[in-house]
């Protein structure tokens, strides 16, 4: 409230007549025979009435600032989500109705709604995954798959500009499938919070993490986070189940009383390469028992049942992985490598193996301009028949008769478009031309292939790799190895970020990975490395007595991995007994896996599942992998009934080589993609042709129905930092009154004159009646 003069102007007039009226009641009080206090308080209210009288020229008033009625808005929001569905308890009342009845609908409309009504312009609306407006509440439905509030209460912020949003209030069950807000909001936000407690018994679903791993016998880990409530101390089961409902791998836990509950890590055994659906669900551990299909849902007794199960896709790839592999020497290690990846679908071990190095050049002097010699002279073509400047290779496990012919590859289309990973063993850096160590470079670090170079004679600094495209690419320091004695008698061991890599172990656990480890034979053959490079992981030591050596190091290099081996007499883990050669031939296919699982193929499909639709990306590469901008991509989408729909991928505007689509899922359930990839010959460009598959688990409410408890505290932070108060659902009767107090953006100045106020008029009253008074009694009339 604000006190100002409408004429201020005049207040010269108001102080000459104060000051006139003074002198005069001064001077006519000084005769009169009042005397002490009695005549300073005759005069003192004489002058106030007058100093007020001539105030009232200025035309005094006093203006404060007031909502103006029906000018500024009220978003009345409810969760539209089918979470309200839910009982709290065993056959008690849902959440929703409670908010029916807290809301009212059309024609009987609760009084505290028709009181903001007649201070607001009150608009209603309906949240779930989309903000919608609505005549009244009887349009509450609950069948909404996600709880955007936060998405909303930003769409209310940015459409608020410019209008007259006074405040929002948000009736909800706490449990956003969205994160409430950072920022403080404009307009005060009154969250009126619907139920009282978490749904009781309940087990849910929270996460499900799917990761591949390169480990033999469980290729798929999942870890899987689950709450409970009511099941204090009980055994629960949380189990992978395959497509038709039969369990495949289980956790038993017991339930806290206090959250979180324990994490269940499940290691899902070898499943089928490509793509396939697991089922994740979570039950008391009696259920796990029942074997028929689906059986065990109909023993839950929960107040909700909908959040004990998730599916899971699993794509695992389509091999066969192919891992150029090339030696310097026939030897042990390529016997037992080849003998471990034999009975491995997955991966392909075409080799290159020297069997004798480059030979002297002789110069045969015969006839004129014969260079061949002249003992073989007659028997064929000898210009190409006699080269002895070339070593000697023999080719293992190619694919056909042009596989590897002319040696090393020395193109980029060969070596990219062919090969996944490449193996050095055993080879002097002499062995490749400086194009070919270039290429090695790129296939690296361009094109995303992984390299692996074994220990041996000619291998790392002894193999004269210092200072070349390849010992750049290399995880260890070459040119930082000074004279060390030999290596005997070296015992191997897992470092802190070994123990981490799952196809590093071989042991489920612990100490049954360190008896492993403390039964392998001693190493005798190890390139000595005394310097790892900045970013590289040692993942494996050799020590002796006196000195400890990395034995296996890996790094990132640009889109892909290298890995350095120093041991060189691998092969003598396998020789002690049986159960060690098996031991060292998963060793090999762990490794062969973990080099190939993450490099990209030519045609990468990739789904990208939102809220109410699927993004299908294709990425296709030239076989020197440059982006191909001219092929056909076609997606035939298959849903969970078999029906099949089919999308053309369209070339980005922002990437070479990518080609996009949009899907929208209409059921929930397991849904796969096939994308096929054409291009038609022509003139320096080859015919190609892929085929590519995927999939998605399409659940849209999955989120909704993962956490059911409300997050009060976030709540109460955002009515704090926005000014406005939380609120129980039976306290939605305080609105009209908290709603009263708040700062409104539309305002009204109300002003009233201080001559019309009663009290003013009152104390003149009163002040001319003392005055009168005090004469009176001072004997005057």
């Amino acid at each position: 409230m604000t006190f100002l003069f409408q004429h201020p102007e005049r207040l010269w007039i108001a102080l000459i007549v104060i000051a006139v009226g003074g002198a005069l009641l001064w001077h006519g009080y000084r005769r009169v025979t009042l005397r002490g206090g009695r005549r300073a308080a005759a005069l003192f209210c004489k002058l106030a009435a007058l100093a007020l009288l001539a105030l009232c020229l200025a035309d005094p008033r006093w203006t404060h600032r007031q909502p103006k009625q029906g000018a500024n808005e009220l978003a009345l929001v409810a969760d539209n989500s089918a979470s309200l569905e839910l009982a709290e308890t065993l056959g008690g009342p849902t959440r929703a109705s409670a908010l029916r009845a807290a809301l009212g609908t059309a024609g009987a409309e609760p009084g505290w709604l028709r009181e903001l009504g007649s201070l607001f312009r009150v608009k209603t609306l309906l949240a779930d995954e989309r903000l919608r407006h609505v005549a009244d509440f009887g349009a509450l439905d609950f069948q909404g798959r996600r709880s955007d509030l936060a998405g909303a209460l930003g769409r209310l912020e940015d459409g608020a500009a410019g209008r007259s949003l006074a405040a929002t209030v948000v009736f909800t069950d706490g449990t956003p499938t969205d994160a409430w807000p950072q920022e403080k909001p404009a307009r005060p936000v009154f969250p009126v919070l619907v139920g009282t407690a978490a749904p009781s018994p309940d087990l849910a679903l929270q996460e499900v993490t799917v990761t591949q791993t390169a480990f033999e016998d469980s290729p798929v880990l999942l870890t899987v986070t689950w709450s409970a409530a009511g099941f204090d101390g009980r055994e629960i089961a949380v189990a992978a189940l395959d497509e038709e409902g039969r369990p495949l791998v289980s956790e038993k836990l017991r339930a806290l009383a206090n959250s979180p509950q324990p994490v269940a890590r499940l290691k899902v055994p070898v499943t089928k390469p490509g793509v396939s659906f697991l089922r994740v669900a979570v039950m008391e551990a009696p259920l796990l028992a029942k074997t028929a299909k689906d059986a065990w849902k109909a023993g839950l007794a929960e107040t909700v049942k909908v959040n004990n199960e998730r599916l899971v896709a699993v794509d695992r790839g389509q091999g066969p992985y192919r891992v150029l592999y090339v030696s310097g020497r026939p030897n042990w290690e390529y016997k037992f490598i080849r003998r471990a990846l034999a009975g491995d679908d997955e991966v392909q071990l075409p080799s290159l193996v020297r069997i004798a190095k480059r030979e002297p050049k002789f110069e045969w002097r015969g006839r004129v301009g014969e260079s061949s010699n002249p003992l073989f002279r007659g028997f064929g073509d000898q210009a190409s028949a006699q080269r002895y400047d070339q070593p000697v290779l023999i080719r293992l496990g190619t694919k056909d008769a042009q596989e590897l012919a002319e040696g090393f590859p020395k193109s980029a289309d060969t070596l990219f478009g062919e090969y996944r990973a490449v193996v050095l063993d055993d080879l002097e850096a002499e062995f490749f031309t400086q194009e070919q160590m270039n290429l090695l470079e790129r296939f690296v670090s361009e094109r995303g292939g992984a390299l692996l170079m074994l220990g041996g004679q000619e291998s790392f600094q002894a193999g004269g790799y210092e200072h070349t495209p390849v010992g750049r690419l290399l995880p260890v320091h070459l040119d930082r190895v000074n004279a060390v004695e030999p290596v005997r008698n070296a015992r191997l061991d897992l470092t802190r970020e070994g123990w981490l890599e799952p196809w590093a172990r071989l042991r489920p656990g612990q100490e049954e990975e360190e008896r492993r480890l403390a039964a392998m034979p001693g190493f005798f053959s190890v390139n000595p490395v005394l310097s790892v490079k900045p970013g590289a992981s040692v993942l494996a030591t050799v020590a002796t007595e006196r000195a400890a050596h990395p034995a296996l190091v890996a790094q990132r290099f640009g889109e892909g991995r290298t890995v350095a081996l120093t041991v060189g007499d691998v092969w003598r883990w396998g020789l002690s007994d049986p159960g060690a050669m098996k031991d060292q031939e998963r060793f090999w296919r762990q490794l062969m896996r973990w080099l190939v699982v993450d490099v990209p193929d030519r045609v990468q499909l990739a789904a990208e599942a939102g809220e109410a639709s699927v993004k299908l990306a294709v990425r296709v590469r030239e076989a020197d992998f440059r982006p191909m901008d001219d092929a056909l991509v076609v997606l035939e989408v298959t849903g969970p009934d078999g029906a099949k729909a089919r999308l053309h991928g369209e070339p980005s505007l922002e990437e070479a080589g990518l080609f996009e689509a949009e899907f929208f899922p209409k059921a929930a359930g397991a849904w796969r993609v096939q994308a096929t990839v054409t291009r038609a010959a022509g003139e320096n460009v080859p015919a190609f042709q892929a085929v590519k598959q995927t999939g998605w688990a399409w659940q849209p409410q999955a989120a909704e129905w993962a956490r059911l408890e409300a997050d009060r505290a976030a709540l109460q932070r955002l009515a704090e930092s926005s000014g406005g108060k939380l609120l129980r659902l039976d306290e939605v009767g305080q609105l009209p009154e908290l709603l009263r107090g708040i700062e409104v953006p539309v305002q009204e100045v109300i002003s009233k004159p201080l001559w019309h106020a009663p009290w003013a008029f009152a104390l003149l009253l009163g002040l001319l009646g003392a005055e009168w008074l005090l004469r009176r009694k001072g004997g005057l009339a």
